[in-house]
This record gives structure tokens, C-alpha cells and sequence, in this order.
């Protein structure tokens, strides 16, 4: 096995030793203050190490001690540790030699802190069990499984062969140069990937085709493995594309939190369904789309939802429209693109309907064959109607174009219901539509900014449509503001509304220059106490060009 590609860093780090210290002291009988050591501990991660220190106070659990480092030389069991291979959440990878059967393992550890709690044990076991009964040359293979001087441990077949993820690293991002298919065989160590003038996109399939070969043998057994991803894609020395890290596999919903409180598994390579945090069933077709997020990122060199922090890249993954790879990449094959689309479609029903189906087009793919998703996804007007459908269904939809202008989208939509305490979603673009805030050139939302505005409050540059509308020369809206605003108070040059105030004031209560209205003021009026001029003599006085719009109303 590779190394991981989730470096767990020092926070994971810190806590496992306030465990293993607090355990010691408890161990020799002394009454260490709980508040101190959860000071010590970072705030966001305060509740699980809580939850740790009372189970050590109560005998229900013990952690290593603090003496006991993981180093190279430490023997646990029969397995001496030689260098470590990765880290994330929830366990360390190991490089260690079997001393009895004289063979390199990897040796996966859970964390201290997380061994406390029997469901992380449970979970951990259970990824033994899982690999165990599956058989199949794409699934890495479990040797032993047992613990030792308070370590849990799970001994596995060691992958010599970089992961996928290190094959991408490597390769470095498209917007500098495009890959060739030589580049990835060199990256890869596998120079049959090159042969007979494979393209990028072909190598690519090949390669993947036996993952969906062994999802299919874990699927049929009742195992989903829920995360998918390039760095649990391991690659032997003749090219065999190896599924690792089983860890998450057949969880039932249960979110498996780390002791920092993040949920195990990578943001980006997550489903939709796995994104609502379990308010929708998860089933095998969530490991098809994160497969499918895999071969996006290899075809274009980017990952199609990305974030700030995990919670931002939920919401792109529930909300966002996909980008189509040969958009991104003109260099996609539309067969490619389509196979793309199809296994991350964000309804599961849409997508591929199990594993063999999804090989099969890969399969296809790599022999440059026509494929059955671009043949059963339509033509760019069914793809209009369903994106269509998707936006007015109250889901969260969110579309960006692709094609940008001084750095903005041409296109930006949003629609559909927002997560509770996520922050309110503004659409930016030269055309911006959103239920909530828009700012483009034609923007329409609940509060929109533009040139030409609509919506509840709306700022428009030219004209702006809303409850309350602010625009440089038209506005309309319940208050509106403007060269020339109507509404029910208007405030302008010419000023038409229930309340008028302007140099030309038209309204039931109106105050101007040129007022008309049932209640006028100014210098030349027409109103019901004060009747001045003729109604038409008034509209040619305050203005010609007013004088025949109000012909054409029909007011004179």
C-alpha cells in the first residue's frame, strides 16, 4: 500500500498524546485535572478528547502509554515498523516487515485516541473483515488483523507502486501543457499504458477498467466502499490498478467522526448522497461517481467541485452544475465526456445502473469504441431540458458558463433551497439569476445590483425593477428611486407613484416643479383643490417628449 494522501498533521498528533498522557497518569493512581489537559487540547476538538479523558477516568478504557512512540525498529507483534507511508483521521500507515513470514507489509494503525471508543474499533476490524472475503487481483489483500501494546493494527498486502493520486501529483495541473498517455506510463511505471499509440484519455480507461471490475466483485458481495478516490488506487509494478482502504465500507450511514470532528473521507471524490450527511441512502452507485470524479481529474487535470473548507465543497457537490471535462479540456473526447457525465450524474438513477456497465464504456473507451453514455445522453437540446428540469425542481442547482468575460461568468444561476446556516448564495456573472442576491449586468434576485436590475431590492445602472428599486434612469418598484421612477413612492426627475417627489411629480400626493395629482404642490399644478393649468397645456409645459407619452397613455 502507498502512502495517503490525507496528511493528518498536528492536530490528530496532539491529541493522541494528551490521551496516552492522561492514561498514564490515571494509570498510576494520580487525579490529573481534566479541565488542564482539555486547555491544552485545540477548541474545535475539545468534545471527542472529553469524551476520551471521562471513558479513561471511568477503567472503561486505556490508551499506549506515552512512552511508547511509533518508530522505526518498534515491534507490535510480529511486525517491526521500518518508515511510515501516510496518515489521515482516522489511522497511520506504516511500512513494517513480517518477521516470521519475512515479507514487507503495510501496516495500518489505528490512532490511539480513536481506539478508546469501541465503534472505531468495530469499524476498523470491519475493513478487515470486508477486503477478507472479496477475491479479486484489483483488491488489496489482507494478511492478519490484532493489536499489541494498545495498537490496533491490520497488516496488508504493500503495494510497491505509486498511487494514482502521486501519478496525477506528478504529472502537474493541464494549464500548463496537456499530459500525453507516454507522460502517464513514465508517471506510473507501466510502460504497457503507452503501447500502440494510446491517447491520454484511452491509457486512462485502461487503467481504470479493472476498478470498476473489483467495485463490481464488492458490490455483489453487499460492500460499498464509500471512498474512492486516487489515492486508494494503487498501481503495481505491471500496471495492475490495486482498490485499497476499505475503511469506510458498509457504514450504514453513520458519519465515523475523527476525534477532530470531521467526517472520515475526502469532500471532493463524495457523492451528492454522501454530501447530505446521511439524509439520503447511500448505495453502490455512490462509489460509481466517485469513480467517475476520479476519471474527471485525471481527463482534465482538476477536480470538478472545490472549496475553501469541506462544508463549501458539499455545497458545490449538492448544488453545482457540472462542468462538462470537454469543456475544461477541449482535448476530451465527447465520448469521454459523456461516460464523465453519466457516472456523476447527481440524481443516482441517472447514473450508471451498477459497476459492469460503467467498465464496459471504460472498456470501450480504451479501444477508441463508441460508448453507450454518449449514445444514450441526446443532443445538446436534452441536456438543456434536463438541466432545465433540475433548476425549477427546488433542489439546490447551481450553474456557472464555462465561458468567462474579465474574469466573470457569461452565465451564472442559482436556485433551490439553502442549507440550514449556510451562507446566503449571491449569483455573479453578466447574466446573474438567484433566488437570493445577484450582481451582473442583467442580474435578477430577492436583492439584485446591475445595469439593468429586477427583484425584491434592487440597484440598477440603467433601469431596475423591484419592491425597493434604485436605478440611475428607470426604476420601478414600490419605492423607487431614479432619473425616472415609478412606484408607490417615487423619488426623481420625473417622478410617477402614490407618493411623487421630483421636478416632474405624477401621483395621488405628489410635490414638484410640475406636480399633478389629487394632493399637488409646486409651481404649476393640476389637482383637484388647485386645478391650474390644463391638463394637457401642463404635460407640454413640463415636457414635449412626456406630453406624447401621455397621448399614448391615453392621460391627455
Amino acid at each position: 500500500m502507498s502512502a495517503a494522501d490525507d496528511v493528518g498533521g498536528d492536530v490528530e498528533d496532539r491529541l493522541d498524546e494528551l490521551v496516552a498522557e492522561y492514561s498514564d497518569l490515571v494509570s498510576a493512581g494520580r487525579a490529573p485535572s481534566r479541565e488542564e489537559f482539555l486547555a491544552r487540547g485545540p477548541m474545535e476538538a475539545r468534545a471527542g478528547l472529553e469524551r476520551c479523558l471521562k471513558m479513561i477516568e471511568a477503567g472503561l478504557a486505556s490508551a499506549p502509554t506515552a512512552a511508547t512512540h511509533l518508530a522505526p525498529g518498534l515491534v507490535l507483534g510480529r511486525y517491526e515498523l521500518r518508515s511510515e507511508l501516510g496518515r489521515g483521521g482516522m489511522a497511520l500507515v506504516w511500512l513494517a516487515q513480517d518477521r516470521e513470514l519475512r515479507r514487507p507489509v503495510a501496516l495500518k494503525l489505528l490512532r490511539p485516541g480513536l481506539a478508546l471508543e469501541g465503534a472505531h474499533v468495530d469499524r476498523f476490524r470491519r475493513e478487515a473483515l470486508a477486503i477478507a472475503r472479496l477475491r479479486h487481483p484489483s483488491i488489496v489483500q489482507v494478511h492478519d488483523v490484532g493489536s499489541a501494546q494498545g495498537f490496533h493494527y491490520l497488516a496488508m498486502e504493500f503495494v510497491e507502486g505509486p498511487s494514482l493520486a502521486r501519478v496525477l501529483e506528478a504529472l502537474g495541473p493541464t494549464s500548463d501543457r496537456r499530459w500525453t498517455s507516454e507522460e502517464l506510463a513514465r508517471a506510473a511505471g507501466v510502460p504497457a499504458l503507452a503501447r500502440r499509440g494510446r491517447t491520454l484519455e484511452q491509457a486512462l480507461a485502461a487503467l481504470l477498467a479493472p476498478v470498476a471490475d473489483a467495485l463490481a466483485v464488492a458490490h455483489d458481495a453487499g460492500i460499498v466502499h464509500r471512498d474512492v478516490k486516487p489515492s486508494n488506487i494503487l498501481i503495481r509494478a505491471d500496471g495492475t490498478p490495486v482498490v485499497a482502504d476499505f475503511g469506510l465500507a458498509k457504514s450504514e450511514g453513520d458519519l465515523a467522526l475523527s476525534m477532530t470532528g470531521d467526517t472520515l473521507g475526502t469532500p471532493y471524490y463524495m457523492s451528492p448522497e454522501q454530501a447530505w450527511l446521511s439524509e439520503i441512502r447511500v448505495d453502490h452507485r455512490t462509489d460509481l461517481y466517485s469513480l467517475g470524479v476520479c476519471l474527471y481529474e485525471a481527463l482534465t487535470g482538476a477536480r470538478p467541485f472545490e472549496g475553501r473548507n469541506a462544508l463549501e465543497v458539499f455545497e458545490r457537490i449538492k448544488s453545482a452544475h457540472l462542468p462538462a471535462p470537454d469543456r475544461v479540456e477541449a482535448r476530451v473526447s465527447r465520448d469521454a465526456s459523456a461516460v464523465v457525465r453519466r457516472a456523476m450524474a447527481r440524481d443516482p438513477e441517472q447514473r450508471y445502473a451498477d459497476a459492469p456497465s460503467f467498465g464496459a464504456d471504460l472498456v470501450a473507451l480504451a479501444e477508441g469504441l463508441p460508448t453507450r453514455a454518449r449514445r444514450d445522453q441526446g443532443g445538446p437540446l436534452r441536456r438543456a431540458w434536463a438541466s432545465w428540469r433540475l433548476f425549477t425542481s427546488g433542489q439546490p442547482f447551481e450553474y456557472r458558463s464555462h465561458a468567462e468575460l474579465l474574469g466573470w461568468p457569461l452565465v451564472h444561476l442559482v436556485n433551490g433551497r439553502r442549507a440550514p446556516g449556510a451562507a446566503r448564495r449571491v449569483a455573479r456573472g453578466w447574466l446573474a439569476w438567484s433566488a437570493e442576491d445577484a450582481v451582473g449586468v442583467l442580474a435578477m434576485g430577492e436583492r439584485a445590483v446591475g445595469v439593468v436590475a429586477c427583484g425584491g431590492l434592487t440597484c440598477g445602472l440603467l433601469f431596475s425593477f423591484g419592491g425597493m428599486a434604485v436605478g440611475l434612469v428607470s426604476s420601478c418598484g414600490g419605492l423607487a428611486l431614479a432619473a425616472f421612477p415609478f412606484g408607490g413612492c417615487s423619488l426623481g426627475y420625473v417622478a410617477v407613484g402614490g407618493a411623487a417627489i421630483g421636478y416632474v411629480a405624477i401621483g395621488g400626493w405628489a410635490r414638484g416643479v410640475y406636480a399633478l395629482g389629487a394632493n399637488a404642490q409646486g409651481v404649476h399644478v393640476v389637482s383637484q383643490t388647485a386645478p391650474g393649468l390644463a391638463r394637457e397645456q401642463w404635460f407640454e409645459a413640463a415636457a414635449p417628449w412626456l406630453h406624447h407619452m401621455a397621448q399614448w397613455l391615453g392621460w391627455v
